[in-house]
């Protein structure tokens, strides 16, 4: 089983390439974060803690009867899916954390002194969610819009400008009260003084073009699991998986297969009489 946790930038349609290589093969278990997309409520929410988020997914895990699973996190979901196993290591068979951090990913911005002013800019936000909500409509229809994101690298000009107009479209129907909310939970989170009990092998999946969480942020994430590897995606931005999915699901792919091989032959080793 593949459980998806997403980014908090998009759907389940941005993970659209994953999922159609990966479902021939693999039950696909994912779900929205609380009060986003298809989660949302017309109830009060009072927690959008990374705490909580894992807590959704260990719901989800119980829900569709997974004991262990391989997980596949990108960007907010690396946080979630960390904190599920920082409690539960054993869920996890296998872990592909792709464009992702363990702690406050704002720090790790490469843009001018964005520790200190996306911070204010977040609870700028908070102030008037209605016009966040007109800004982003304004500029989900926009083609331009699209093509100046590809020009400013936000991703790579290979991500198609319907693809973007699509994920935009999405996008433009959430709460931004709750998404700002959520936003600002995950930099408190910090998964660091858990890392070390996760023993399931990882792959570190990275573009060499994100300037959101660079390379460094995964070699560094890497060094802190004992049993991970890194990839780089070259060209690739924070949407790599979208970008490059080619190049992506081959990758996983090898990775998962590697170690089915090494886990056959280990449970062969220890089967065998001395």
């Amino acid at each position: 089983m593949l459980v998806l946790a997403n980014g908090l930038g998009g759907p389940v349609a941005a993970f659209r390439h994953q999922v159609e290589y990966f479902r021939p093969r693999y039950r696909i278990v994912t779900w929205d974060y609380r009060g986003l997309y298809g989660s949302r409520s017309d109830a009060a929410i009072e927690r959008l803690d990374v705490a909580s988020q894992a807590d959704d997914l260990e719901r989800v895990l119980d829900a569709v009867g997974a004991e262990s699973a391989i997980f596949v996190g990108w960007s907010m979901g690396v946080q979630v899916v960390l904190e599920l196993l920082s409690r539960a290591p054993s869920r996890a068979s296998h872990l592909v954390l792709m464009s992702g951090t363990y702690r406050r990913p704002f720090a790790s911005v490469t843009l001018p002194g964005a520790d200190r002013w996306l911070s204010p800019l977040i609870g700028g936000a908070l102030q008037k969610p209605e016009l966040v909500s007109r800004i982003v409509e304004r500029v989900a229809r926009s083609r331009r819009a699209a093509d100046w994101i590809r020009r400013l690298h936000i991703v790579n000009p290979r991500f198609e400008t319907d693809a973007l107009l699509a994920l935009a479209e999405e996008f433009k129907t959430i709460d931004f009260d709750i998404y700002f909310r959520t936003l600002r939970a995950l930099n408190e989170h910090d998964g660091s003084a858990s890392l070390g009990r996760i023993s399931a092998p990882a792959l570190v999946v990275t573009g060499s073009r994100d300037v959101l969480l660079p390379p460094r942020v995964a070699r560094d994430l890497a060094s802190r699991l004992p049993r991970a590897e890194v990839y780089v995606v070259e060209r690739g931005t924070h949407y790599a998986p979208a970008e490059f999915p080619e190049l992506v699901n081959a990758r996983i792919d090898r990775f998962l297969a590697a170690h089915a091989r090494i886990d056959r032959a280990g449970a062969e080793c220890k089967a065998s009489p001395p």
